[in-house]
């Protein structure tokens, strides 16, 4: 399936690095200008000059922005439509495994550790999801790609939050995809299983190993697929993961050390 992005303007969250940089990478080769939305200055000032090696300056706004700020996600709406006047796609990708590196039953799980999670993970989705609807429902079309995980439709030990915001994304898209299909606008979920991202690092020595992982350019592939997606179709809580009958010649990476 192929589809043309020329003209069009695509927002992704966390967008300076793993799936969001792959994704703002696969975009503008697609043709679609991006704003990359990210916390890590460095980062993104470091991922704009990778992009411009493969698109014009014009067709990449990087915004350092929170997506658990209220303020800076009303912001990127209004940044956005002054430099680029419409809205097009958001691929909300920011989001963190857990506060720290350490490993931590409920027991031990602090309110700090819990909202650090819910507020970026789950919290950062509504919020960005939220400042781009107004835009979307006057143009009347939009596309909206969130992304859970597949801890989002099975628990695992140790990662209480992560879970608990990844199920909660499948819930919120649910529910808005019903809300705004009226308006032409789709929202659209993504179960990803281990991808080869700094995510993952975040479980340092304690690490859980991942035989195989993705590269994160296979999840963006997928990503652009659903936004190709003719208008009368969408996709409900997509799973993407490695296919483990590949082991000796697909393109999935072994994953030693999750650390490393």
């Amino acid at each position: 399936m192929t589809a043309t992005f020329s003209g069009k303007v695509s927002i992704i969250t966390g967008g300076s690095s793993g799936i969001g940089r792959a994704c703002a990478q696969l975009l503008l080769k697609q043709g679609s200008s991006v704003v990359l939305v990210d916390i890590n200055a460095e980062s993104l000032s470091q991922t704009v000059q990778e992009l411009t090696a493969i698109a014009d300056l014009d067709q990449v706004l990087s915004l350092q922005l929170s997506v658990c700020s209220e303020a800076d996600m009303t912001a990127l709406a209004l940044k956005v439509m002054e430099h680029f006047g419409r809205i097009d796609h958001l691929v909300a990708s920011a989001g963190i495994l857990r506060k720290g590196n350490t490993l931590k039953p409920v027991h031990d799980t602090t309110l700090l550790d819990w909202n650090a999670v819910l507020q970026t993970n789950l919290t950062g989705t509504f919020l960005s999801n939220r400042a781009v609807l107004p835009v979307m429902m006057e143009q009347k079309h939009g596309d909206i790609i969130n992304i859970s995980s597949v801890s989002g439709r099975k628990g695992s030990a140790f990662d209480a939050p992560y879970c608990a915001s990844k199920f909660g994304i499948i819930g919120f898209s649910e529910s808005l995809a019903e809300e705004v299909a009226s308006y032409g606008i789709r929202v659209q979920t993504i179960l990803p299983d281990a991808v080869d991202t700094p995510l993952w690092n975040q479980n340092g020595s304690q690490s859980i190993r991942a035989p195989l992982a993705l590269p994160p350019e296979r999840v963006a592939e997928l990503i652009v697929h659903l936004l190709a997606l003719p208008r009368d179709a969408f996709m409900l809580n997509t799973i993407i993961a490695p296919f483990k009958g590949r082991r000796g010649g697909g393109k999935s990476r072994r994953v030693k050390d999750i650390s490393s």
